[in-house]
């Protein structure tokens, strides 16, 4: 009796580690990007600073008016600037925690806890924010600067003077405060037309009345949903991002809460990350795409990838100490005379927008305190699935597996392939790809799942599907 061979194409689908193993979905979708029909690479790791003398404790881009870019990171004794590569310190003896960053006309304001500090973007200088409250969280609302934990006091917002950011005298120029009595501690802050005030246990949304005496009104969104970490907040637009109790949520338009992460990626976050290491982690949003990532560093350390226009998750493992969005900084005159043996002599005039920066990124700041983007030759990347029936019933006698892709090399793949799921793991020896675009491989069971691995360096922009030849066998 001849065997009837079948070829039968299996397309990968999402990235959901909470999910059985039998879901059908994948259960490691590692270094690679959710594309809207399958995945791409995400590049190495490639620096574009020497490295901070201290551990990196926040940082965030900003333009000023005249459209100079300037790049900052904070640490716990300095406030550097990025200038050519290299760091300047614009503000040190300092002592301060977590830094969070706002911008109010040309100045760039900071918070770490401890003594506020503003960076004049015309000046290119800084210094101690005077008058200002201390505070752990920062964000502008229409023409008032926010500040969350202000002055030491968890439960404390204020804000500014109508249009004034050194303005912070009580019931002047519509300056004031809100004690936030019920719901816990504020996180953050969300800012915008209307303000979101994230807090331990609810989520309260700022709203402006247009009442100089009573500039703000305060209403809860939801009373039994609030934030479990400082450094999970993200904003793009009008929708924030952040992490509670019950898992990664998105508030959109400063009303409807969507969790995110239910039933995808929660408990697989819940198990590798101690709750006690909330507070270490870092959220940015990738300003040229629609990601939003939450990054808990380490040598490696892993970012969860979430795209929220395609509603799906990735990983990414590499040494990372932090994550913040920013512009590529503006080059002065003395780093264009580094760069330039002469700059009457160089080709460009110095009013070329190549050196004035503004370009969106996203920043990561690697283990060794380097800056840096992903944008390299690709990372290794590794995509698995679940258990699959791939003779839907019946055991298969899988003979080769052919990758829909745009890669011709450094692919492997190996197979775990069993008869019930409850049996013992059965790994078949790597198959590496072919010139024909094949990996012959030969392995039999009912239940398979897949598990490709592209190596570093490997040349490919998508990975779309695989396609299977195997003879049908009979029933179990």
């Amino acid at each position: 009796m001849v065997s009837l061979v079948v070829s039968k194409t299996f397309a990968l689908p999402a990235y959901l580690p909470d999910q059985s193993p039998a879901s059908g979905a994948l259960v490691r979708a590692q270094n690679v990007y959710a594309a809207v029909d399958g995945y791409r690479p995400i590049g190495q790791f490639q620096s574009v600073s020497d490295a901070l003398t201290e551990p990196f404790q926040g940082g965030a881009s900003f333009i000023s008016t005249d459209g100079s870019a300037f790049l900052l990171a904070g640490t716990a004794s300095d406030l550097y600037r990025l200038d050519a590569g290299s760091w300047t310190s614009l503000i040190d003896s300092l002592s301060a925690g977590r830094w969070h960053f706002a911008q109010f006309g040309n100045y760039a304001l900071g918070v770490n806890g401890s003594t506020s500090q503003v960076v004049d973007l015309a000046a290119g200088t800084g210094g101690e924010w005077t008058g200002a409250p201390t505070g752990t969280s920062i964000t502008v609302v229409g023409d008032f600067v926010v500040i969350g934990g202000a002055d030491s006091d968890i439960l404390m917002v204020k804000w500014s003077a109508f249009n004034d950011h050194t303005g912070w005298t009580p019931a002047v120029d519509q300056s004031g405060f809100q004690p936030m009595l019920t719901g816990g501690a504020v996180m953050g802050l969300g800012g915008g037309e209307y303000g979101v005030i994230l807090q331990r246990q609810r989520i309260v949304r700022m709203e402006r009345t247009g009442d100089a005496t009573a500039p703000f009104a305060f209403s809860e969104i939801t009373p039994n949903v609030g934030c479990a970490s400082k450094g999970s907040i993200a904003q793009a637009g009008r929708s924030i991002f952040f992490l509670s109790d019950r898992g990664f949520m998105a508030l959109d338009d400063g009303q409807t809460l969507k969790p995110i992460g239910n039933e995808k990626v929660d408990r697989a976050f819940q198990a590798a990350v101690s709750r006690d290491d909330y507070e270490l982690l870092y959220a940015a949003v990738d300003p040229r795409n629609t990601l939003v990532m939450w990054v808990m560093p380490g040598s490696p350390g892993t970012a969860w990838v979430y795209n929220w226009v395609l509603d799906r998750w990735t990983i990414l493992e590499a040494p990372m100490s932090g994550v913040f969005s920013g512009f590529t900084s503006s080059l002065t005159l003395e780093a264009l005379s580094a760069i330039y043996d002469d700059i009457d002599t160089m080709p460009y005039s110095l009013d070329d927008p190549r050196f004035s920066g503004g370009a969106p990124r996203l920043y990561f700041v690697d283990s060794g305190g380097r800056l840096g983007t992903f944008a390299g030759p690709a990372l290794e990347a590794r995509i698995s699935t679940g258990f699959i029936e791939v003779a839907d019933g019946r055991r298969a006698r899988l003979r080769s597996v052919e990758p829909v892709a745009d890669f011709d090399r450094g692919a492997t793949l190996e197979i775990d392939g069993r008869a019930r799921l409850k049996d013992a793991q059965n790994l078949k020896d790597t198959s590496v790809l072919r010139q024909s675009g094949i990996m012959p491989i030969r392995h039999s069971g009912q239940f398979m799942a897949f598990d490709f691995t592209i190596s570093a360096g490997t040349d490919w922009s998508y990975f779309q599907s695989f396609k299977a030849e195997y003879e049908v066998g009979g029933e179990r």
